[in-house]
């Protein structure tokens, strides 16, 4: 399996949300808690995602961002599905559905093109709420019908391991995925 660089030798610039970002992959702290390994990192993400879950700032073109936790639990057919909670309970908004299957969900960071916007990259959401020296804190998980979610976390190496981590476990989800509705 192939690593990730540390944030300090990754290159200097980078577009971010249709703007040059250089020298904001800086993070030397973080730099040395990163996992290389995809067995590593896929099981690190399970065990997060199915015991605390990860805290996320889930924005919105429609209300204003809201603190949410990220989770993970396996339905009755075995398939993993990745909902939210807010103060212990479930969450659901406009945006979120009260579940949805990993299998049929992609993950992009904000600096990747918005398949919606020519030339641009992230969401729109993202762009209308967020500066573009905190896209490498930010991502958008698309889900089926055109719907998405965009957010943030605290940092870019804790950003950088949900994607990496998110983008292993959906593709394993794809491939055991048993079928039937997406959410």
């Amino acid at each position: 399996a192939v690593g990730r660089q540390p944030a300090h030798r990754r290159p200097e610039t980078m577009a971010c949300m249709g703007l040059s970002c250089a020298g904001l992959c800086a993070d030397d702290d973080a730099a040395d808690n990163y996992t290389t390994d995809d067995e590593t990192r896929l099981k690190a993400l399970k065990e997060k995602l199915a015991g605390p879950g990860i805290q996320i700032k889930k924005f919105s073109a429609k209300s204003p961002m809201k603190k949410i936790v990220l989770k993970m639990k396996n339905d009755d057919a075995g398939d993993a599905v990745m909902y939210f909670e807010q103060h212990g309970g479930p969450y659901t908004d406009v945006d979120c559905p009260v579940s949805v299957r990993f299998a049929v969900i992609g993950m992009r960071r904000a600096t990747d093109p918005d398949p919606y916007s020519k030339h641009m990259a992230g969401s729109r959401v993202l762009r209308d709420n967020l500066s573009p020296t905190d896209a490498l804190k930010a991502a958008v998980i698309d889900l089926p019908k055109k719907a998405s979610v965009s957010f943030a976390v605290d940092s870019d190496m804790e950003m950088s391991d949900l994607v990496e981590g998110m983008r292993l476990l959906i593709a394993e989800a794809k491939t055991s995925f048993a079928g039937g509705a997406d959410y």
